[in-house]
């Protein structure tokens, strides 16, 4: 049995518990695009509510991880810099499978609008008028058809990389002043969070979804923090993780209103991610594998998951196969749309 690097008794070099980290996020990353996957492919059935959600946030959580980690690591020489070398290095990695997408739908929309039992708004028109504001990532604001309506996520990790620079230089150079501004904004976004079930309406807004993501960011800035934690201390959170996770999943089962109690115990499984990206603990063997595949092209696949779902363009029974399809469609859409455009060292 292959012991975690963690575990060892030898120490692990820097690069390489970094390395491992990585690859652990990639398989949380993957584990977060198959709970959505579950809760779209099987939606129909209506026992599947809030795992959607918490995959989304698992997903915005490992985002405001590698925001941090990506602006810290920065070599540019000025905030200017780095604040433009960041946006241009994420629109440019983001938006080109972005546009694909949005552009295919639409003959694909034309064809498909006249299928029975679609949701209101699947007309080519009103396609055609979402389509600027899927370009300029304000779904999350503007109700759009349901082809287009899961890309509230995609507009919310959007506004939070284009924040993110900001957050970063306003938090100064000190320990203390980084200390007040992530931690101020980190209360406020968390209490939007909580309060947003009984705000009523805007739950896909900013301000009420993106918490996920500035916890992440912060618990990169203070990763010191959590890597004094015992390694068996460790590996009791992660299975607790684990069957907590399996929890959601049950409790999910008993109807629409468990949604709440579904969304706030998936949201414990962000302990076990981040302590399994601190301490290079990645899953082995071919399950390992599969996650951190699916992982690696979680944009594309998602981009494609709700066409093939909750659309309503494939009869309700064949939606968890649609399910799976997606996830081949995406796998190609990544190599022609994703991977040209990442970095060097990403591609390896």
């Amino acid at each position: 049995m292959k012991i975690p690097a963690a575990a060892s008794a030898t120490p692990v070099p820097a690069s390489e518990l970094d390395r491992l980290g990585s690859i652990a996020l990639d398989q949380w990353r993957g584990l977060a695009l198959v709970l959505v996957l579950i809760s779209h492919g099987f939606f129909f059935t209506d026992r599947v509510n809030g795992i959607g959600r918490v995959g989304v946030n698992l997903f915005f959580f490992i985002s405001g991880i590698l925001v941090f980690r990506s602006l810290s690591r920065s070599r540019a020489a000025t905030a200017g810099e780095r604040t433009r070398s960041y946006w241009w290095r994420r629109l440019r990695r983001l938006y080109p499978a972005l546009l694909a997408y949005v552009l295919v739908m639409l003959p694909l929309a034309w064809l498909l609008q006249h299928r029975p039992n679609l949701p209101l708004g699947s007309d080519l028109l009103s396609y055609i008028k979402a389509v600027p504001v899927a370009f300029i990532y304000g779904v999350n604001y503007i109700e759009t058809p349901m082809s287009l309506g899961h890309l509230w996520s995609v507009s919310c990790e959007m506004q939070f990389y284009l924040l993110a620079p900001l957050i970063f230089i306003a938090g100064g150079a000190t320990v203390r002043q980084r200390n007040l501004v992530f931690g101020l904004l980190l209360v406020i976004l968390g209490g939007l969070g909580m309060a947003q079930p009984f705000v009523g309406s805007g739950k896909y807004h900013f301000e009420f979804a993106v918490w996920p993501m500035m916890l992440g960011f912060v618990c990169e800035y203070r990763r010191d923090w959590f890597r004094r934690i015992p390694g068996s201390l460790v590996t009791l959170i992660i299975w607790l993780g684990f069957g907590i996770g399996g929890l959601s999943l049950l409790i999910m089962l008993f109807g629409l209103e468990m949604k709440p109690v579904v969304v706030a115990t998936g949201a414990l499984l962000l302990a076990p991610c981040l302590l399994a990206y601190l301490s290079g603990r990645a899953l082995p063997g071919m399950a390992g594998g599969w996650l951190k595949w699916l992982g690696e092209r979680t944009y594309s696949i998602y981009l494609w998951q709700q066409p093939f779902t909750i659309c309503n363009y494939l009869p309700n029974v064949l939606q968890p196969v649609g399910a799976l399809v997606s996830v081949a469609v995406g796998g190609l859409w990544f190599h022609l749309f994703e991977r040209p455009f990442l970095s060097t060292s990403r591609r390896k």
